[in-house]
């Protein structure tokens, strides 16, 4: 089993090394003006491929570099979305990926959510997820995190992914309540 694992695991880095210098270049485009790093930007990209890697292993290279570029321009809108949130003054619901379908949809949702219910949410995390999520929201980058904990810069990215998904979980209730009463005294 631990074979097949490091087998896999030695694919999978090798998948990097072939497609991080290109997804590189691209997202030292797209964040040209903005104040995302690029490495951040490659390594969440990395992340959200490390659970496809099953199919995208068996893509050719020219099918897989296009769902990583594909993936990564997705993030960058992402994040330019989450950037847009914060100045408008919601700066909290900025730091919690995408409920919904459509942008639209996510905006709308997460405005129902309450800073106070939103701090209240991150300490229910996990201390190490709650502390590397605040880092990152303080606006320090993985490396950074990494440093701070002595951990990995891909253990960081794992980290705040959990932070996500469990504030996603713990939050999706309010949304769902408001959004009841809403309809209910429309």
């Amino acid at each position: 089993m631990s074979n097949l694992f490091n087998r896999e695991r030695r694919r999978f880095e090798a998948f990097i090394r072939q497609h991080r210098p290109s997804l590189l270049g691209l997202a030292r485009r797209l964040c040209a003006r903005s104040s995302l790093e690029p490495e951040d930007l490659v390594q969440e990209t990395f992340e959200r491929a490390m659970p496809e890697f099953e199919h995208l292993k068996d893509r050719t290279d020219s099918a897989a570099a296009a769902w990583l570029c594909t993936t990564m321009t997705n993030r960058f809108l992402d994040y330019c979305r989450r950037q847009r949130t914060e100045s408008r003054g919601m700066p909290h619901l900025a730091l919690v990926q995408d409920l919904a379908l459509s942008p639209e949809e996510t905006q709308e949702n997460w405005e129902l959510v309450s800073t106070d219910a939103f701090q209240k949410a991150i300490e229910r995390l996990k201390p190490h997820l709650r502390d590397a999520y605040r880092l990152h929201a303080e606006g320090k980058r993985y490396n950074a995190i990494a440093e701070h904990f002595n951990v990995p810069v891909g253990t960081v990215g794992s980290w705040l992914t959990l932070a996500r998904r469990d504030l996603k979980e713990l939050l999706l209730p309010q949304v769902a309540v408001a959004r009841e009463q809403g309809a209910t005294s429309s």
